[in-house]
């Protein structure tokens, strides 16, 4: 891959070459938004100007807000205390599947 398009490099690049380099591609992997048909001229153009712009801060999500999102549904003291299944906890990897809401062994 190249190298990020943030505000530091887009800004000394310009627009021009930016619309270019959208519409057109580059051969280190950049795909031709403009000759594919994905974007028309003034989508490139404002894409082009968007890149350029430095992103707004995002808002602190703190410990204290996260505490008070917390939503306690078993109380530690009500938690197993001890291993309830016969699972090799040595021999196991869980993922999150954030999009279904689970988790899988």
């Amino acid at each position: 891959t190249g190298k990020p398009l943030t505000p530091d490099i887009t800004l000394v690049k310009g627009t021009e070459y930016l619309k270019v380099f959208i519409k057109y591609g580059s051969p280190a992997g950049m795909p031709n938004w403009g000759t594919s048909g994905e974007l028309n001229d003034a989508q490139v153009d404002l894409m082009a100007r968007y890149v350029q712009q430095t992103p707004p801060q995002p808002p602190e999500w703190g410990m204290p807000d996260m505490k008070a999102s917390w939503k306690v549904i078993i109380p530690p003291e009500d938690r197993p205390k001890k291993k309830e299944n016969a699972y090799n906890l040595d021999n196991i990897f869980s993922t999150t599947l954030r999009d279904a809401g689970e988790v899988a062994l």
